[in-house]
């Protein structure tokens, strides 16, 4: 029984926030293609954690990945920047951004361009589902007062941001789509704000638990700033819903 709850403690912030965003659609979406996404974004975790991996090891080839953070700080805190922020960043939000425009895009149910939101939304919180789990079952497996702490934070701070990183990818997405001579610079623009935003956020996570427990009022003031970019992002959409198709 513990590992089942376990189990529904991982799965429960991107349930919640799937939730919250899928009420932002005067059209929803059928429940297979919901569903469809969330298991793409799951699918995606192992092969992002490979790559990841492999990409820390031509950086870091003498050092585990696992032991990686702390190698950074005593060789080069940019080293453990690009280590631990960046390259983590760009895998996932390049693997989010695929899976849509590879798999979504072209489906019939992929009819306004708040779907492009909305589905890099639900894949990014599939990919978040399979991260919260790895952290509750980490070994030891940590007692259950701390478990249900520690999915209390990421539910608030990494997959909040998974949705939100994921949400400026798909704003642009949509922008390329309806603009199709703008299409690769839309593209282009849209990874690299959610990339900037997710490594942000990476980097004041690290330093507020390795250096300076002060930035952690920086990671309220970051997700404050995207939330309400993404929530611009969507009215705006919305609008454009009501008057064209893609």
């Amino acid at each position: 029984m513990t590992y089942l709850f376990y189990v529904i403690l991982g799965f429960l912030p991107s349930l919640i926030w799937l939730a919250f965003y899928l009420r932002k659609d005067k059209h929803p979406e059928p429940n297979s293609m919901v569903i469809r996404v969330f298991i793409w974004g799951i699918l995606l975790a192992p092969l992002a954690i490979i790559l990841e991996i492999g990409l820390i090891w031509l950086l870091n080839p003498s050092v585990s990945p696992l032991t990686v953070l702390s190698d950074g700080i005593e060789n080069g805190f940019l080293k453990m920047i690009l280590i631990s922020a960046v390259i983590p960043a760009v895998v996932e939000e390049y693997l989010k951004y695929s899976v849509v425009k590879r798999k979504i895009v072209k489906n019939p149910e992929f009819d306004e361009p708040i779907d492009a939101m909305l589905y890099c939304v639900i894949a990014a919180l599939g990919f978040a589902a399979v991260e919260n789990l790895l952290i509750l079952f980490r070994s030891p497996l940590m007692p259950i007062n701390e478990a249900i702490g520690t999915i209390t934070l990421r539910f608030l701070g990494a997959t909040f941001v998974h949705a939100l990183a994921s949400g400026f990818i798909g704003y642009w997405l949509a922008l390329s789509l309806l603009e199709i001579k703008k299409r690769k610079r839309f593209i282009f623009t849209g990874l690299v704000l959610a990339i900037i935003f997710h490594a942000g956020y990476n980097y004041l996570i690290i330093t507020a638990i390795e250096i300076n427990k002060s930035a952690g009022f920086l990671v309220i003031i970051l997700l404050a700033a995207m939330a309400a970019i993404v929530s611009y992002n969507f009215k705006k959409l919305k609008k454009l819903s009501a008057v064209c198709k893609i």
